[in-house]
């Protein structure tokens, strides 16, 4: 998946009421190039970590074989919030620069159900998001909020933020891993309420595919996910590197990690 970079030009709407504070921004490349943009400021509930767990977790969903909204980095001139209507401009004038965004899906696609159980071809990609979530240890996918979405026989997911936060946030011990033996007993009750679980219980999981992208998550690639953070979001903390190697230790204890996704769901 390309990155965009975007330049904001326009106020269309609020996308809800998320404590992200998602909106719909009219943007444009380099080339001059419309497009609609979801957007998520930066601010007190999406600092740069999230951020960066966003603008990582796109590309890196679109490489182990998922439907993703292609990701941007939206950059919000200063004086924007003077086009944006009053109750939306303080969050404008706190966010000036980049910010995490992804093209608008438009109107061809469905919500994912809350409790709605995936069925065909869609088992089999249902396997895939959950093993993708215990990956970067997204604990964001619940059954009251599932954050996917359908086109026809395809599922897609979005909202990553809290994606890789075992890797900043202050644990006892250091990060946890999944395919280690010591992590997995207490680290990972979370997947049991994923929106998935219940439904995938006791089935069978093809995970073949995803072990093979998994292999193919070379070092070139991980450089390649991690290339488009901007400057101004790597300042005073090393989640970047931390990323990177705890991505290449993920594809070499691939087979580990998948006996841990088996386990989950046995």
């Amino acid at each position: 998946m390309e990155v965009l970079h975007l330049t904001a030009t326009q106020f269309l709407r609020p996308m809800g009421a998320g404590r992200t504070f998602p909106v719909l921004l009219g943007a444009e490349d380099a080339a001059g190039q419309m497009m609609e943009v979801v957007t998520k400021l930066r601010g007190p509930e999406l600092g740069v970590k999230a951020q960066i767990a966003e603008l990582v977790a796109a590309p890196l969903a679109a490489h182990l074989g998922l439907e993703v909204p292609q990701a941007a980095v939206v950059d919000v001139p200063a004086g924007f919030e003077a086009i944006v209507p009053p109750g939306h401009a303080a969050a404008f004038r706190a966010s000036p620069g980049c910010n995490f965004g992804s093209v608008h899906l438009g109107t061809s696609f469905t919500t994912w159900a809350s409790g709605r159980v995936p069925a065909g071809v869609q088992r089999d990609q249902a396997v895939e998001i959950f093993a993708f979530d215990l990956l970067v240890q997204n604990p964001d996918r619940r059954s009251s909020n599932p954050n996917l979405w359908s086109r026809s026989e395809r599922l897609g997911v979005y909202d990553h933020e809290q994606a890789f936060s075992f890797l900043h946030l202050p644990i006892i011990g250091g990060p946890s891993r999944p395919w280690v033996l010591a992590d997995q007993a207490a680290s990972f009750r979370f997947m049991e309420k994923h929106a998935f679980y219940p439904a995938l219980r006791g089935a069978r999981l093809n995970l073949g595919p995803f072990r093979e992208k998994l292999v193919a998550l070379s070092d070139r690639v991980i450089e390649g996910l991690l290339n488009p953070i901007p400057a101004e979001w790597r300042q005073g903390h090393d989640l970047c590197s931390q990323t990177a190697e705890y991505l290449r230790e993920a594809r070499e204890e691939r087979t580990a990690f998948l006996n841990f996704v088996k386990h989950l769901l046995r």
